[in-house]
């Protein structure tokens, strides 16, 4: 199933389920809004409503959206909501307690499937305040909100409910949101989750025997989201939209989280968990870039199946991978970077002994952690998948800077920093790549008594240990007991050298 399909679908609950992207402090103005928000985001909306007293009250609501590429359908359909005033100029909706979503996904190189959705919900409580000519403000809460999949048709042939099961739960939510008006809708939202469980059980549509199970959960959830939505564009449109000024940050972040999952294929299974004391996501966009983030501390994962001898564990102290790319061309270079760390990483004493059984290898935590920066400049629109399918140079890179680089196992340590520029009128002086100009600055601590330790193990032939050594000889200059260093640098005549001497 395509992103697009999901993201189609999610779209018209999620705009239900908090109201609207804007309203007013009248019962007929917040419905008039969220339908106007419905149509613009591509929605043909049906419904008929009725006023008694301070409610007004909508029934029969149809929502019907094609998907971009001609990828399916998108059908919502909602028995009734209530929009109640509530004398104080403030509003109150009120929704039923499952909201059927049906999409009809018709992508181009899969089966077609059809499936349904339920939305429910348990206590949930929408009040909306402020000056609708200016900002309003959704104070929300529920004391359970859930999705889950209700129905799955794969190639005309329905999918037995216990072949297919998804579902996510949010217990304990609380939040507010303040919605902005005009033609880019500022948006500020946060929210905080006793709970979040999810439970997927997937059997292969194939009949392979294959299977695959995912449940866990996450524990005091908090949730930020600042974002400017443009009204002339939609996000299946995502250049346009940026060029209209959409952009979004968001995060989420949680104490405690585990999960437990199995796979099964051609006979053979793996089954594993994961634990956490605690961890994170955060993605933004706009016009400039996009970057993520994911983080997480405390990590534990114990893997167990056919194919492995005994059960397997590590830990890992902290985990971090992130990046910033540039999107749209730019005649100017935009920055970029990309981070790395894996954090104290130990594995259980089974595994070290499968190469190390007389534990000559010291077992201290190893970590790896990588920080590079630089410039890049876009030249073509990465929302264009044909043009950068063909596109012989979708990029240039312009300087790139290694801030930090730290590699520690098994009793040795390399390090590193250093900082290069790019020409890239100059292909020729390295056979097609850009002409570099910079140089490195590396340093290695104990690499000689792991290469004696490899071939007292009887892993690493005295030979191989002898031709690394010179090796780190040419590159390298000693500087202590078991330390190396090495400055490694191009300079704009194409040359390369290793601590002032030439090498190339």
């Amino acid at each position: 199933m395509s992103w697009n399909t999901l993201r189609g679908g999610l779209a018209a609950v999620i705009a239900l389920a908090a109201g609207g992207a804007s309203a007013d402090v009248t019962a007929r103005q917040v419905w008039d809004d969220m339908r106007g928000y419905l149509e613009g985001m591509g929605y043909s909306v049906t419904a008929s409503d009725s006023a008694a007293g301070d409610t007004l009250t909508v029934r029969d609501i149809s929502l019907a959206r094609t998907l971009p590429d001609d990828e399916g359908s998108v059908d919502v359909t909602v028995p009734e909501i209530r929009f109640t005033e509530n004398g104080d100029g403030t509003v109150s909706i009120r929704y039923p307690e499952t909201l059927p979503v049906a999409i009809s996904a018709r992508p181009e190189d899969e089966p077609p499937a059809d499936f349904r959705l339920d939305l429910t919900q348990s206590g949930l409580e929408i009040v909306v305040s402020g000056d609708p000519e200016d900002s309003l403000r959704y104070d929300y809460g529920a004391a359970q909100l859930g999705i889950a999949l209700a129905d799955l048709v794969v190639d005309g042939q329905p999918v037995p409910p216990g072949d297919a099961r998804a579902a996510l739960t949010v217990a304990g939510l609380d939040g507010t949101a303040t919605v902005g008006s005009g033609p880019l809708r500022a948006i500020e939202q946060s929210a905080s989750m006793e709970r979040l469980d999810y439970d997927v059980d997937f059997v292969d549509p194939e009949g392979d025997d294959g299977r695959v199970t995912l449940k866990g959960s996450m524990n005091a959830v908090e949730s930020r989201t600042s974002a400017r939505i443009p009204e002339r564009a939609g996000l299946d449109d995502m250049a346009a939209a940026l060029d209209e000024g959409y952009a979004l940050e968001s995060s989420l972040s949680y104490s405690g989280g585990q999960a437990d999952f199995s796979a099964e294929e051609d006979g053979q299974t793996l089954t594993g968990s994961t634990r956490a004391t605690q961890g994170g996501v955060a993605l933004a966009i706009d016009a400039e870039r996009l970057s993520y983030e994911l983080t997480g501390e405390g990590t534990d994962v114990t893997l167990e199946g056919d194919e492995l001898p005994f059960p397997v564990s590590f830990q890992m102290a902290r985990t971090v991978m992130s990046f910033v790319v540039p999107l749209t061309p730019s005649d100017e270079p935009r920055a970029f970077s990309l981070g790395l760390t894996l954090g104290d990483f130990t594995m259980s004493d089974n595994l070290w002994n499968i190469f190390d059984p007389g534990a000559m290898l010291p077992r201290d935590p190893a970590t790896l952690s990588l920080d590079v920066d630089g410039l890049a400049r876009v030249l073509v629109s990465v929302f264009d998948p044909d043009v950068m399918e063909s596109a012989d140079e979708p990029a240039q890179l312009e300087a790139l800077t290694l801030n930090s680089l730290e590699l520690r196992a098994a009793g040795a340590e390399l390090t590193g920093e250093g900082a290069f520029t790019f020409d890239n009128s100059d292909t020729a002086t390295f056979n097609g790549m850009p002409h570099p100009t910079g140089s490195i600055d590396l340093r290695l601590a104990g690499a000689n008594a792991l290469l004696d330790t490899l071939v007292s193990m009887g892993l690493l032939p005295e030979e191989q240990a002898m031709g690394a050594r010179m090796m780190m000889s040419m590159f390298a200059v000693p500087a202590g007991d078991d330390v190396l260093r090495s400055n490694i640098a191009i300079n704009g005549e194409g040359q390369i050298l290793a601590n002032g001497q030439r090498i190339q």
